[in-house]
């Protein structure tokens, strides 16, 4: 048995999917009143990991690529050039710090870096473009879902300092 890409990635949702069930275990599925906080985590979790176990056990290995309409598209990883790998190098970047900066740095630093990240570094488009295009998008982020739909989002020294610069200022 060899294993594809496809085995790899299942190998890893797998993994994932066996940690996030883990976790879950750790929160009640039921309680007096119904379904508890647990439930849907580990129903999706559950899910996910059949579906690992079966890409794992049926994969038939790597297809031959085939001819689509996208003549920059690149069916397999190891048939890439150079910069098709570093730019899916920096998208794997953009979402490490997506992940460990909405933890640490908040929601608007993540925000920026991420869109700093994709825009000027993975597609290329000028400075300008991406920084109003990154102060937009953090932005409308905290209006639309931390004052308007009222979601808890988190929260790093900038969202913070932007609060309170907007209380300051009567806003809030």
């Amino acid at each position: 048995m060899t294993f594809s890409g496809a085995r790899w990635t299942a190998l890893g949702l797998f993994c994932a999917a066996a940690a996030a069930f883990w976790q879950a275990t750790k929160l009640s599925r039921w309680g007096f009143d119904g379904p508890g906080p647990g439930l849907y985590p580990q129903v999706i979790a559950a899910i996910c990991m059949a579906l690992a176990l079966l890409v794992l056990a049926l994969d038939r290995g790597d297809p031959t690529p085939v001819a689509t309409d996208d003549d920059e598209a690149v069916a397999r990883y190891d048939l890439a050039g150079p910069q098709e790998r570093r730019t899916f190098h920096i998208y794997l970047l953009a979402l490490v710090v997506l992940v460990a900066g909405s933890w640490l740095a908040g929601f608007i630093v993540t925000s920026l870096a991420v869109t700093i990240i994709t825009m000027r570094f993975a597609e290329g488009v000028s400075w300008r473009a991406t920084l109003i295009t990154a102060a937009i998008i953090a932005l409308a982020g905290v209006i639309v879902f931390s004052w308007l739909l009222q979601v808890s989002l988190p929260e790093g020294p900038a969202d913070l300092a932007f609060r309170a610069l907007l209380r300051e200022g009567g806003l809030l």
